[in-house]
């Protein structure tokens, strides 16, 4: 197995993160599917708005 596989297991993505966000933020207001997605594409869109603002993307980070 390679070091980035290890890697991958162990943190989550950006988009799986804000799934989670998104989940927990809906339950808290009787989850619905349309405020799930709500969340989902703010959460979305705050990330791309972060990645952004550094000039890069998630693939162009220092490897480890």
């Amino acid at each position: 197995m390679k070091s980035t596989d290890v890697r991958k297991k162990n943190h989550p993505s950006l988009y799986e993160t804000a799934l989670c966000l998104a989940i927990a933020k809906a339950r808290r207001d009787e989850f619905r599917w349309e405020l799930f997605i709500d969340n989902l594409s703010q959460i979305c869109d705050t990330f791309a708005d972060q990645i952004a603002a550094k000039g890069t993307t998630p693939s162009k980070g220092p490897k480890r």
